[in-house]
């Protein structure tokens, strides 16, 4: 598809295209009209009338229809394009006259004005398709580039929140710090491999959040995390890190708890993939605010992938729940 675009693109490739695909059309016309002649018969005839109309609408289309219509100068296109007709019509008219192919004015003027009509026609079907490409490859190229920079931001706050974590281990707890540094290295080079890919496994997304939750476990031994997954999930394919920032502020809410627990549950239903968290919170007055990044990253990271889905979020006194429902998502082969 980029190869037939590339030459599409190009001016002269196209040109020669469309004049080759013209010429075969008229040769194999003319032959079945008049058989009995030969194929250099035919071309002598056919090539000195076919390239001056060509090469007159090409200088329309440039010339006049991209100066003056694609700027809406109006009150100086049709002039000037009366003019140029006009000329390009006695000009095709005298030539036939002296080759004896001239039958008269007005079929001249039908013929050379209907050829003009349809090649105006294709430049316009031609700039809308290129404007249309041009438009969409500029509009994925910009959300290629957001989505990047969306799954590198997920790295920096992610180490963030860990180096805070870490801090106030080494501070209560400073014997399991290097075991604590060792399962961070294994989270952070999961994130580095995962970010770089446009979709992974949803097997290896919930392993890395098992092990996330392991790695907050050695914060508190009162956190009861329970996960539990229906249906064929296996299957589907997810951007990478797309449930972390949920599952980031669920432990974070939790913890501020004094029974923290987490609940997660995971269902495929019709070719629906649903995915609910909810964990233990404080009042609205005792909860500690965040920057609310993560969860702008997840909704923005959502929209720029274009996948179908329905974020909810609901809160009372002692719970928070999320719910994210996605479908038409890829399949593992």
């Amino acid at each position: 598809m980029k190869s037939l675009w590339k030459i599409y693109s190009n001016f002269w490739l196209r040109n020669v295209m469309v004049v080759l695909i013209l010429l075969s059309i008229f040769t194999f016309a003319a032959s079945v009209d008049r058989g009995d002649r030969t194929l250099p018969e035919i071309w002598k005839e056919l090539l000195p009338t076919f390239f001056i109309i060509y090469g007159a609408i090409m200088g329309s289309n440039i010339i006049l229809i991209k100066r003056y219509v694609m700027t809406k100068q109006y009150d100086k296109f049709f002039p000037l394009s009366s003019f140029y007709w006009a000329t390009v019509v006695i000009g095709i008219a005298y030539m036939n006259m002296l080759t004896g192919d001239f039958d008269s004015w007005l079929i001249e003027i039908v013929n050379i004005l209907f050829f003009a009509f349809l090649g105006t026609g294709a430049y316009f079907i031609h700039l809308w398709i290129f404007n249309d490409i041009t438009v969409r490859e500029k509009r994925l190229v910009s959300t290629v580039a957001e989505l990047d920079f969306l799954k590198m931001q997920l790295n920096p706050h992610f180490l963030l929140n860990a180096m805070n974590n870490l801090y106030g281990e080494a501070l209560t707890n400073p014997s399991e710090t290097p075991e604590r540094i060792l399962q961070l290295s294994h989270l952070l080079r999961y994130q580095l491999e995962a970010t770089k890919k446009e979709f992974i496994s949803l097997e290896q997304e919930i392993d890395f959040l098992k092990e996330y939750f392991n790695y907050y476990k050695f914060r508190s031994n009162n956190l009861i995390v329970d996960i539990a997954y229906e249906g064929d999930i296996s299957k589907y394919k997810v951007p990478p890190l797309l449930y972390f920032s949920l599952v980031e502020n669920a432990i974070k809410f939790a913890l501020q708890t004094e029974e923290p627990f987490i609940k997660l549950r995971g269902t495929e239903k019709n070719n629906h993939l649903f995915f609910e968290i909810e964990n233990s919170c404080l009042a609205d007055e005792l909860i500690q605010t965040g920057t609310g990044v993560g969860i702008k990253n997840l909704e923005r990271r959502l929209e720029v992938s274009k996948l179908k889905y329905k974020f909810t979020r609901t809160k009372s006194k002692n719970y928070y729940k999320t719910k994210l429902e996605l479908w038409e998502l890829p399949i593992n082969v």
